[in-house]
């Protein structure tokens, strides 16, 4: 019986209830909030770098393009009859918050691929630079301890290891952490249109210090060495460092030694790029010919000896050479119509005069 209660009980109050919202209906207002709350994801924080720079990857601030902003310009090219090339060039400079870094890699006989699988990453297998990058002291094992490698992947991926008894991740908050940016030449990776790649970097000067770095005042007194060493990858699958990538050190041809974690063997740079002297050619005679630094550069390093080829045309004998009003005929050396002379640690910027007849 005391079921049979509860239950009636039960659906009488439902009725009530019903009856009670159906006469209350028309008189419910529905106010919509006028402000709602949306959950917004700020993502990671950014090191803060200089105004009037963006960090994109296209290069295109006037500090980039200044003709005060000085870049290295090199051809990695595995052998001399090698089908398979690169051009490279980078520059750095000094900001107010960090160092800037630029690079531009065009290949030419070969394909950019990218695949990051764990072998070809580990492996370094991937289109690249492995950057080297470290201060330029006198205490050389301390500058070793500070030296990175940064792996610019053509796809914009990098990674950033600092010598601390061996290669380390070195990790900080994300407001001191480098700042990078890639943009691919003709098309996306892995395709025929693709030829090369564009990297625009920013090291914040508390990154530096948190992995060692000690940045003086006067920034003008700071030299930092750069060894871009270039990676050719010959598929997109394989994972053999010897048969599907090169790793190529391409700085010995310039003269640099680019010996493993020592930034002091490393191409310099300072405040506005690479360090180097210019060089001005002033022909004469009737004879006809050309000069030019042996590797194609329009300067010279201010670490490193100059070497510079003469090519006579139709036969035409050099009969002046001076650098800087000193005479070299007796310096040159022949091999067929080409002749080479080096000027042994130029200090200044040096002027060439040549006569042909």
């Amino acid at each position: 019986m005391k079921k049979i209660m509860k239950a009636t009980l039960a659906l009488c109050t439902v009725a009530i209830l019903a009856a009670s919202l159906a006469g209350c209906a028309e008189k419910v207002n529905i106010i919509e909030d006028p402000n709602p709350y949306t959950f917004v994801n700020k993502g990671r924080p950014v090191a803060e770098y200089d105004a009037g720079m963006t960090i994109d990857g296209k290069l295109d601030e006037e500090r980039w393009t200044s003709k005060e902003q000085r870049w290295l310009y090199g051809v990695d090219r595995p052998n001399a009859n090698a089908e398979q090339y690169a051009e490279i060039a980078c520059t750095a400079f000094y900001g107010e918050k960090g160092i800037f870094f630029g690079l531009k890699v065009e290949e030419t006989g070969n394909r950019i691929w990218v695949n990051h699988s764990a072998g070809r990453d580990g492996g370094h297998v991937n289109s690249a630079v492995d950057m080297y990058f470290g201060p330029v002291l006198e205490d050389k094992n301390a500058a070793s301890g500070q030296t990175f490698e940064f792996s610019f992947v053509a796809d914009g991926q990098y990674v950033s290891r600092v010598n601390q008894a061996g290669l380390v991740e070195i990790l900080t908050s994300y407001d001191k952490l480098p700042v990078v940016a890639t943009q691919t030449i003709g098309g996306e990776v892995n395709t025929p249109e693709c030829t090369g790649y564009v990297v625009e970097a920013f090291f914040p000067y508390a990154f530096l210090e948190f992995a060692g770095w000690e940045i003086p005042e006067d920034k003008s007194e700071m030299v930092i060495g750069i060894n871009p060493v270039h990676i050719f990858s010959f598929s997109y699958e394989g994972e053999l460092d010897k048969v599907d990538r090169l790793w190529s050190n391409w700085a010995p041809n310039y003269g640099i030694a680019g010996d493993w974690l020592t930034p002091h063997t490393y191409f310099h740079f300072g405040e506005k790029g690479l360090l180097s002297y210019d060089y001005t050619v002033t022909y004469g005679g009737t004879g006809k010919g050309t000069i030019k630094e042996q590797n194609g550069m329009p300067c010279i390093l201010q670490q490193a000896d100059a070497t510079f080829e003469i090519d006579a045309i139709n036969g035409a004998d050099i009969t002046k050479l001076t650098v800087n009003g000193v005479s070299y005929l007796d310096d040159l050396n022949y091999n067929g119509a080409r002749a080479t002379f080096t000027v042994n640690n130029p200090t200044e910027d040096i002027e060439i005069e040549i006569e042909f007849n």
